[in-house]
């Protein structure tokens, strides 16, 4: 072998574990990088999940303030219902003895605080005036009272007081307690935030019993409902309404009072 490939040859054992080395070395780099982006991946799904327990823990507490608004609303309603009987207790003058008045305005016709009209728009036929009559009043007035009791502070069963209510609207449609009977229906729907059923209670009470003691209670309350519905006008010009119709009445210093939150 002559000396220039003895050298060819030394060179090539030479360069080869210099090669080998460099690719070693870029081999390491690329698993280095790989560990760098694989390791900022793990970061990036960790902050992942901590937003994800973060927001869990948000509509948990999102869940839980509903609720409480929820029991709050429920709270306030009862508490009107509440008010309604304490003033009953106070005022008296209704035709059941566990359900007068919301309050004793005077009416359109003059009659006094106390006193109890019905004046309907549409007299009920000669058949269910014969019918409510030949009723026992006491057993009537049982019913009623029957009815009225789901609501006492003790029981606050409203769904039973709205099918009891019903009841004894369907059966003595003509009684002198029809118009307590439907405003406490009205009452029971109102407590349970049913306010689409409680505006149509409220509203009939208006409409076929406008000289009745709850009159007045009923305007009130379709006030506060479509409060709660979002009309504002409509709500603002009945509490005004209530005002002006019953002034010094109970009825309308609440109005009052809700017209001046309503302002903020």
């Amino acid at each position: 072998m002559n000396k220039i490939s003895v050298l060819l040859l030394s060179s090539l054992l030479l360069a080869y574990p210099v090669s080998l080395l460099a690719g070693n070395d870029a081999l390491e780099q690329r698993l280095q990088r790989l560990e760098r982006r694989v390791g900022h991946i793990t970061e990036l799904m960790l902050e992942v999940q901590a937003l994800k327990r973060s927001n869990r823990e948000l509509q948990g507490q999102i869940e839980e303030q509903q609720h409480a608004l929820e029991r709050l609303r429920r709270k306030q309603r009862e508490l009107y219902l509440d008010l309604d009987e304490r003033m009953n207790r106070l005022q008296g003058g209704a035709v059941a003895a566990q359900a007068p008045a919301v309050d004793t305005p005077v009416d359109d016709a003059g009659s006094k605080p106390g006193t109890e009209t019905h004046a309907r728009p549409v007299q009920p036929s000669a058949a269910q005036v014969i019918g409510d009559a030949a009723q026992n009043p006491a057993a009537i007035q049982a019913e009623y009272d029957q009815a009225y009791a789901y609501l006492h502070p003790s029981r606050r069963e409203y769904k039973k007081a709205i099918a009891a209510f019903q009841t004894f609207l369907k059966k003595y449609p003509a009684s002198d307690l029809a118009d307590n009977a439907l405003y406490w229906l009205g009452e029971s729907y109102y407590v349970m935030q049913d306010n689409a059923n409680a505006l149509k209670a409220f509203e009939r009470v208006l409409a076929e019993y406008p000289a009745s003691d709850k009159a007045a209670g009923a305007l009130l309350k379709k006030g506060y409902i479509l409060d709660a519905m979002g009309k504002r006008a409509a709500a603002r010009d009945t509490l005004q309404q209530v005002q002006r119709r019953y002034p010094g009445s109970a009825a309308a210093s609440m109005a009052k009072a809700r017209l001046k939150h309503m302002k903020k």
